[in-house]
């Protein structure tokens, strides 16, 4: 329809589990100020009404809430989105989406880093295929939900390309700190953002899955600009910095999550509003918690909003999510906890990095380049600092991060042995495949399954973005030590990547894996397993050369691996026996420059958390 400018975009919120509703919403961005009228099929008590977020500039941002009942098999619901002002007779256009049964799990996709860095040299991917891979498996075995762990869009090229171009070119940070911002620039930043929200959303395929598939998403630094909260102080004050993120939040609550950026009167029951407004973006972070069916709970943290070079959120918004998940996570009922880090907090250590990169050598070569013009790609274009330092910063095990994240993950630990329930992180970011965990050590004789410290780290990114060299990824593999968390904890990184997407043998790094990837996560609810095939599914396979073996490693924990030929691997089609366990495959593209995006499929479970 000429007069849409963007959408449909699907969104879930949240199941009423005691009215077996499912809710959920529709955003269209149209032209002019008259909504487009929505028919459901099946057809609902009441048809969806259009709710006008917000109208600015020629064009209305448009939210449908819509409310299904569940069945006692998955629904197909169907859509047809048509211009008030055409007859009847006209065609329109009709998506469908999938609702899950009364007693299933949701079928989950986990993606993040949907989008391209500045530098991709363009002919090297095949441009966002991996969706492609995505519909194939959504048409044969539909997926109810899909997760983004942040970096949903990309907005780097604000100041390649857009209104900041001429800005971010001033040699001087210091200049470019103390610019002003004028009324002219804040209009020209502000269409940007919504041209480049526009832009990406329209992207074949993604958009035909943002249509069909509904998201439940925390953004990250990219969906605001990179490394936004990770620089000095006086630089995130910055007027335009801070402009960057009032105009970023904007276009984030409306385009993802459906919302006025201001909030609403009526808020959604899904959100977690926290108590004190952002350093840098001056407003309340907003954090998810809701379930993906009756025995698993979501909470997806805000980790930008509260950010700053010294923290990653304030105390006040980890008491509010744990006083939310004393509330939603019963005893006996929930089996599994889905935590949403847009960053790895279970990943090999580059404090000897963050060194080198804070040295006086790097102040010397800085000087070099600013007189000579040497090395200008080891510097950022905002504070002048290395490039890879506000990623660095970023990370959980960065200097000012490491105490923070460890009384997190021991209060997290804490939890999952209150309430029996075994805790799953998602993380993206890193745009390679790893799968990190947290468990106890061997002396303490703890089985896995009983074992409430064992918490996996689930590294999917990205699914469009370039991925590292394979040096890069290897050096991470070298750096996977056993590190110790406390005196009753370990971590390190889970080998699964035996064979390379291509099918050859991987003989040098089994940990991290260089491929753009995505990740599929269901849950196994019939009979328990017998002990044989429990077994066959959890030992580690085999090595011709197991040498690199840590013999103080506990043997169950240590010993969980997976693969190709895991059964795992096949989700969301069949896989573990294990009762309740939940099935994770992540899938990593096999040729980078076919448009047919197919993947390479690597599996692994996770048990519940038995008594």
């Amino acid at each position: 329809m000429d007069n849409v400018l963007c959408g449909p975009l699907l969104r879930y919120t949240f199941i009423d589990h005691n009215s077996a509703t499912w809710n959920g919403s529709i955003l269209v961005v149209s032209r002019g100020s008259e909504p487009l009228s929505l028919h459901i099929q099946p057809a609902l008590d009441e048809e969806p009404k259009a709710f006008r977020i917000l109208s600015e500039h020629g064009h209305t941002f448009w939210r449908y809430n819509i409310s299904v009942p569940q069945q006692d098999d998955d629904l197909k619901v169907m859509y047809e989105l048509k211009d008030k002002d055409l007859d009847k007779e006209s065609e329109a256009d009709i998506y469908e989406f999938w609702v899950p049964s009364k007693e299933e799990t949701m079928r989950i996709l986990f993606h993040s880093c949907n989008g391209f860095s500045l530098g991709v040299k363009s002919g090297t991917f095949a441009g966002p295929v991996l969706w492609e891979d995505v519909l194939r498996i959504h048409k044969e075995r539909p997926l109810h939900v899909m997760i983004g762990g942040g970096d949903q869009v990309y907005s780097d090229a604000v100041r390649t390309e857009g209104p900041l171009k001429e800005w971010a070119q001033d040699l001087s940070p210091r200049r470019r700190a103390k610019l002003q911002l004028t009324d002219e620039l804040s209009k020209s930043m502000d269409e940007w953002y919504f041209n480049n929200y526009c832009k990406w959303y329209n992207t074949k395929p993604f958009s035909a899955a943002a249509a069909s598939i509904a998201s439940l998403q925390i953004f990250d630094d990219h969906d605001i600009i990179d490394g936004f909260g990770s620089y000095p102080e006086k630089w995130m004050h910055a007027p335009i910095f801070l402009e960057i993120g009032k105009v970023a939040w904007k276009f984030y609550m409306l385009f993802q999550h459906h919302t006025s950026p201001q909030g609403e009167s009526n808020e959604d029951p899904s959100w977690v509003i926290g108590s004190e407004k952002g350093p840098y973006i001056k407003e309340y972070s907003r954090s998810i918690c809701t379930t993906l069916g009756k025995r698993v709970t979501f909470y997806g943290l805000d980790c930008r909003v509260d950010r700053t070079l010294e923290r990653v959120c304030r105390e006040s918004t980890y008491n509010a999510m744990f006083d939310r998940l004393d509330k939603e996570v019963i005893k006996g009922q929930t089996n599994h906890l889905i935590l949403l880090l847009g960053i790895p907090i279970a990943y090999p250590r580059l404090v000897w990095l963050e060194s080198l990169l804070s040295t006086h050598t790097v102040t010397i070569i800085r000087w070099l380049n600013k007189i000579f013009g040497i090395a200008g790609g080891l510097f950022n274009k905002f504070d002048g600092s290395a490039e890879l330092l506000d990623d660095l910063n970023d990370h959980w095990c960065a200097r000012p991060h490491k105490l923070e994240r460890n009384i997190f993950v021991q209060r997290l630990q804490r939890f999952a042995q209150e309430k029996q329930v075994r805790i799953t992180i998602l993380s993206g970011d890193v745009h390679l495949a790893c799968v990190g965990r947290f468990f106890s050590k061997k002396q303490l004789g703890i089985p896995q399954n009983k074992d409430a410290r064992y918490m996996v780290n689930i590294v999917s990114s990205a699914i469009t973005n370039a991925p590292p060299p394979n040096a890069v990824a290897n050096m991470l593999d070298k750096r996977n030590k056993l590190h110790k968390l406390d005196e009753n904890t370990v971590e390190n990184l889970m080998p699964i990547f035996y064979e390379n997407p291509d099918g050859k043998v991987n003989k040098i790094n089994r940990t991290t894996l260089p491929s753009r990837n995505y990740c599929i996560i269901t849950e196994h609810s019939g009979l328990s397993a017998s002990s044989e095939s429990s077994k066959s599914i959890t030992e580690e396979r085999p090595l011709n050369d197991d040498s690199n073996q840590d013999d103080t490693d506990m043997i169950v924990a240590h010993s969980q691996s997976g693969g190709i030929k895991d059964p795992s691997a096949a989700a969301p089609f069949n896989g573990t026996t294990r009762r309740f366990a939940l099935d994770v495959s992540i899938r990593a593209e096999i040729d980078p420059k076919s448009p047919e995006g197919k993947t390479q499929a690597y599996g692994f479970c996770i048990p519940t958390l038995d008594s």
